[in-house]
């Protein structure tokens, strides 16, 4: 008998292969006779992560929680500071469309998304020990979609809220409650409650984890990841959609 076990998770892989052993055991010891000393020869293989390391589970994770925390929060106080001081009222006012003025604030901190990216791919290949199991080009394509998706959704919160605390707080709120915990980053997502599990669905950050431990760890490539890329997009989309929507609605018809 042939066992796989996902050891990306190293705690939750020593757990599984432990239990399938024990079941192994219990059931050769119910069942061996004379002809057959051992009815079931377990052979487990655990895939992704054989030294169940708990860098290479917690590394990328903390390589997303960041990228879902800093830049969003930064766009957000940068559009919240516009209404709060009424400066947005000039924009409102000019030529320039709802969709000029955010690509430009969405561009300019992607620009930052990005510093901080590559100092945190550093961080993974030299204090973690990580590096590419397979072709990089879909994290590279999703790590570009997510800072739009991060960006443009602390650009939406800016918009609705016009007021810098207020709009920090939810943006922290659903970045670190929402990634943070229902995204996969500490558990797998078939460990949260069937009652929240749901939500799992609509959270950005539980995408990009999954394209960011296919690179680093399966190597599945765009057969295994193209789908979480697509709702990356699709959800930056929405974001982007609902910003334009406020911006749009306030602005001066010409």
């Amino acid at each position: 008998m042939h066992i796989l076990v996902d050891a990306s998770d190293g705690n939750t892989a020593q757990i599984i292969s432990g239990d399938a052993a024990q079941i192994v055991r219990a059931y050769n010891a119910e069942n061996a006779g004379a002809a057959k000393p051992e009815p079931v020869n377990a052979s487990i293989r655990l895939w992704y992560n054989p030294s169940r390391s708990s860098q290479k589970f917690y590394g990328p994770g903390i390589y997303v929680l960041a990228m879902s925390l800093f830049p969003p929060l930064l766009a957000t106080l940068a559009m919240s500071k516009e209404g709060e001081q009424k400066t947005i009222l000039q924009v409102y006012v000019s030529n320039i469309s709802a969709h000029e003025f955010l690509l430009g604030k969405i561009a300019a901190f992607m620009v930052v998304a990005t510093a901080e990216g590559i100092i945190l791919m550093g961080i993974l290949f030299l204090g973690f020990g990580l590096r590419f199991a397979g072709d990089p080009t879909p994290f590279l394509v999703a790590t570009v979609l997510y800072m739009f998706c991060v960006t443009a959704f602390g650009n939406m919160i800016g918009a609705a809220i016009p007021s810098q605390v207020a709009a920090m707080q939810a943006v922290a709120t659903a970045g670190f409650l929402l990634v943070y915990m229902l995204s996969g980053l500490l558990f797998p997502i078939e460990n949260i409650p069937a009652a929240i599990r749901w939500i799992s669905n609509i959270v950005w950050g539980r995408y990009y984890i999954e394209v960011v431990r296919d690179a680093l760890l399966a190597g599945g490539g765009w057969p295994s990841v193209w789908l979480k890329v697509l709702a990356i997009a699709a959800i930056g989309a929405f974001f982007y959609t609902i910003a334009w929507r406020n911006m749009r609605r306030m602005q001066l018809k010409d």
